[in-house]
C-alpha cells in the first residue's frame, strides 16, 4: 500500500498529475481503477484512486461533479482524477472535496491514459520496475554533472534536490539516523560529509541505496570541481610569490609589477609560516603520485586553517616546504601574536585530518615591503631549521623564540646582498645541483670550524685528507685567496645565508 503523496512525488507521475482540490491529509492508496461511468464510483472499494476517462470527466461538471464527490466520499476513495484537460473546478466543488476528504487531481492535457494507468499501477506495486525508474531518474539527473556540462546541477544543494526528485523521498546532507541509508562524500580521499535518506521498504530500499550513493559521488565531484576552480588563482598567486623569492635581483622589478597586478599586497606587511612534512616518504610509501596528493592536502588544510584565523593569506611552495604568507596593506598591530596562533591552528588542523603526519613549522616575524617578504621567509626558514634541530615535531617554532641572529637574515634579504652572494658562489652553482650542495656544505662546515680539517672531518664523517682536498678544490673553483681574512669572512656569511635560504 502506498500513499497519495508518494504517488504524486514519483518521478514518472510528478509531471503527469497535479492536485487541484481536496484535504491536506495524505490518504492511503491501495488500488487503481479506470472509471468510464460516474455511476460506477459507488462500486469501488475504500482507498481506491479513481481515474475518470475523458468522457466520464466531461460528464463530471456542475451538480454531477458534486454527486460524484459525495459518492467518492461515502466510499472513502483516495482521489478522483479528471482527464479532460481542465485546470480547476468550481469553488463549491472544491469545498465539497475538502469536506468529504477526497482529493481531486488533474491529468496533463496531453497525457496518454494508458501510460498514466501503467505508471500508477507500477508505482503502487512497488516492484523492481519502480526501483529501476528511480535509479534511472537519478542517473539522468547526475550524468550531465559528471560530464562537466555548464548547464548541469553543480552545487550540493542542486544535486540533493535532483536526488530527492528522482527518489521521491528526502535525500539530505546530514549524519544518518536510525533506519536511514547513507553514503560518504569523499573528496581527495577524505570523507567530508554524509548523504542520508530514509530506508524505505522492499525494492524502494534498494533504489534508495543506489540513489544515495550516486548522490554522494556526484556531490564529491562537485566539491572537488569547485575546489579546483577556487584553487587556480590561489596557485597562480603562489607561483608568483615563489618566483619572486627565488628570482635574481635583476628580475625583481618585473615580478613586483606582476604581483601587484595579481592583487598581492607586496608593498604592505608580511609574515611567513613555513611547514615541512618530515615523514612524507613513509606516508606515501615512496609513491610520487601519493606524495603529491598528500602535499596538496596539507596545503589545502593549512590555507583553510589560516583563513579561519583571519587576515589575507597566500600559499606557495618553496622547495619541499609549504609557505603560507599573511599579506596586509596596513600595519594592524599585534600581528606576531596572531600569526603564532595561526601557526598552531595550522598544525592542529593538519594533524587532526592526517594523524600519522609529522610536521616541522617555522614562523617569521612581521616585515614591510618586498624586502620584508624575503626577510620574513628567511626567518621562517631559519626557525624551521631550528625546529628540525630541536625535534619540535608538530609544534611551531618562532624565529624570535629561538633567538637567531636577525642581522644576517635582514642582510641577506636585501637585493644587494643576494646579488653579492650569488656572484661569489656562482662558480660552485655551475657545478650542478648535487656537486654544488656538497661543496657548499663542506665549505660552510670548514669555515664554521675556523679552518680545522680535523673538526670538519668529524662533523661530516669524512677523512681529514678528503676535507683538505675538497676545500683546496673549492678555493680553486672560486678563484679566491684562502689567506685573505675579508674573503673568508664573506664566504662564511655567504654559506650561512645560503643555508638559511
Amino acid at each position: 500500500m502506498g500513499s497519495l503523496r508518494a504517488l504524486l512525488d514519483a518521478p514518472d507521475l510528478r509531471s503527469l498529475l497535479q492536485p487541484i482540490a481536496g484535504p491536506d491529509a495524505d490518504p492511503p492508496v491501495r488500488r487503481i481503477a479506470l472509471v468510464e461511468d460516474l455511476g460506477r464510483l459507488g462500486d469501488l472499494d475504500e482507498a481506491t484512486l479513481a481515474v475518470l476517462t475523458h468522457a466520464a470527466s466531461q460528464d463530471a461538471v456542475s451538480y454531477r461533479l458534486d454527486v460524484a464527490l459525495r459518492t467518492a466520499g461515502s466510499r472513502k476513495l483516495s482521489a478522483v482524477v479528471l482527464t479532460d484537460g481542465r485546470e480547476d473546478i468550481a469553488p463549491t466543488a472544491a469545498a465539497l472535496a475538502r469536506r468529504v476528504t477526497v482529493a481531486v487531481l488533474r491529468a496533463r492535457s496531453d497525457c496518454d491514459l494508458a501510460a498514466l494507468l501503467l505508471a500508477l499501477h507500477r508505482e503502487l506495486a512497488g516492484g523492481p520496475d519502480v526501483a529501476l525508474v528511480r535509479i534511472r531518474a537519478a542517473l539522468r539527473a547526475f550524468e550531465s554533472s559528471s560530464a562537466g556540462s555548464a548547464s548541469a546541477a553543480t552545487t550540493p544543494e542542486e544535486l540533493l534536490r535532483a536526488a530527492t526528485g528522482a527518489l521521491g523521498a528526502p535525500v539530505e546532507l546530514r549524519p544518518p539516523q536510525p533506519g536511514d541509508l547513507s553514503a560518504p562524500v569523499v573528496v581527495a580521499d577524505e570523507i567530508e560529509a554524509t548523504v542520508s535518506t530514509p530506508r524505505g521498504e522492499g525494492h524502494a530500499a534498494a533504489a534508495a541505496d543506489v540513489v544515495v550513493h550516486l548522490a554522494a559521488a556526484a556531490i564529491g565531484r562537485a566539491r572537488a570541481a569547485a575546489r579546483q576552480a577556487e584553487d587556480a588563482p590561489i596557485r597562480s598567486r603562489g607561483e608568483l610569490i615563489s618566483d619572486f623569492l627565488l628570482a635574481r635581483p635583476d628580475q625583481g622589478d618585473r615580478l613586483l609589477e606582476r604581483m601587484r597586478g595579481a592583487g598581492l599586497a607586496i608593498d604592505g606587511w608580511h609574515t611567513a609560516i613555513l611547514v615541512d612534512v618530515e615523514n612524507l616518504g613513509a606516508l606515501a610509501a615512496d609513491d610520487e603520485l601519493v606524495s603529491l596528493r598528500i602535499t596538496d592536502r596539507v596545503a589545502t588544510l593549512g590555507l583553510e586553517a589560516v583563513r579561519a584565523a583571519g587576515g589575507v593569506w597566500h600559499r606557495a611552495r618553496i622547495g619541499s616546504g609549504l609557505l603560507l604568507t599573511r599579506m596586509e596593506r596596513h600595519d594592524r598591530g599585534g600581528r606576531g601574536r596572531d600569526v603564532a596562533h595561526a601557526a598552531d591552528q595550522i598544525l592542529r588542523r593538519i594533524v587532526s585530518r592526517i594523524p600519522q603526519i609529522s610536521l616541522f613549522c617555522g614562523v617569521g616575524s612581521p616585515h614591510v615591503g618586498a624586502t620584508g617578504l624575503r626577510t620574513t621567509v628567511a626567518e621562517a626558514r631559519a626557525a624551521l631549521a631550528a625546529g628540525h634541530a630541536g625535534r619540535r615535531v608538530n609544534v611551531p617554532t618562532s624565529f624570535d623564540e629561538v633567538g637567531l641572529h636577525r642581522t644576517l637574515i635582514e642582510w641577506f634579504a636585501s637585493d644587494t646582498a643576494r646579488e653579492a652572494v650569488d656572484e661569489l658562489l656562482r662558480p660552485l652553482d655551475e657545478l650542478g645541483p648535487q656537486k654544488s650542495r656538497d661543496a657548499l656544505q663542506t665549505l660552510r662546515v670548514y669555515l664554521d670550524n675556523q679552518g680545522s680539517t680535523t673538526r670538519a672531518a668529524a662533523e661530516l664523517h669524512l677523512h681529514r685528507n678528503a676535507i683538505a682536498y675538497r676545500v683546496r678544490r673549492i678555493f680553486e673553483v672560486l678563484g679566491v685567496d684562502p689567506q685573505d681574512p675579508d674573503t673568508m669572512l664573506m664566504l662564511q656569511l655567504a654559506c650561512r645565508a645560503r643555508a638559511l635560504g
